[in-house]
């Protein structure tokens, strides 16, 4: 089965079961039990995943294992001779990184006529935006406005964003998505609220 069929199983999953979960009332937990949760499923506090990092700025702070073994490994430049005096390459740009931003960054600087080079760890798109399961939020539909994304958004950062951050984020995010249509990104459109 591929993906989009699975997804869309998963879906109607989710929509045949939608009455009875709204009638359900599930208890609030108490602080503990939250603390609780976390700490018996949550990565961050599985402590058997950290190790103390040996080397550098963030010398014996605890790091996730595979983090501090990437700090801590040998340069893949051990050995090679560079003359930094003659560079092999010489650009307009240089975007750090092959996910959604750099992605972005190289995309925007080359249509304003920039010779661009991507520098990536691993291969281009390999990235937390691939990941990004729970979509883009942005505010493309006739019933949706800014205002509405940046209140639920402010809600659900508990008042603890930075107001200018969101503000930039809900405003900048439909041009940027109609941007990216105009690339050829095909995104799902689905209402969570109402579908």
């Amino acid at each position: 089965m591929d993906y989009y069929s699975a997804f869309r199983q998963s879906l109607d999953k989710v929509k045949s079961t939608r009455a009875r979960r709204r009638r359900q009332e599930i208890p609030r937990l108490s602080p503990e039990e939250k603390q609780h949760l976390l700490e018996e499923y949550h990565p961050d506090f599985r402590i058997a995943g950290f190790r103390e990092i040996r080397v550098g700025q963030n010398k014996g702070e605890m790091a996730p294992r595979e983090l501090a073994d990437l700090l801590e490994g040998r340069s893949r430049l051990d050995g090679v001779r560079l003359d930094l005096g003659r560079p092999h390459y010489r650009v307009d740009a240089l975007v750090i990184g092959g996910g959604g931003g750099g992605s972005a960054a190289a995309l925007a600087a080359h249509e304003a006529g920039a010779n661009v080079l991507m520098a990536t760890k691993l291969r281009h798109g390999d990235s937390n935006t691939i990941m990004a399961e729970g979509g883009i939020g942005a505010a493309t539909r006739p019933d949706d406005s800014p205002a509405i994304h940046y209140v639920d958004t402010i809600r659900g950062g508990r008042f603890a964003n930075v107001p200018d951050l969101v503000r930039a984020l809900v405003t900048d995010a439909p041009p940027v998505v109609a941007w990216l249509e105009s690339l050829g990104v095909l995104f799902d459109r689905w209402r969570t609220a109402t579908s």
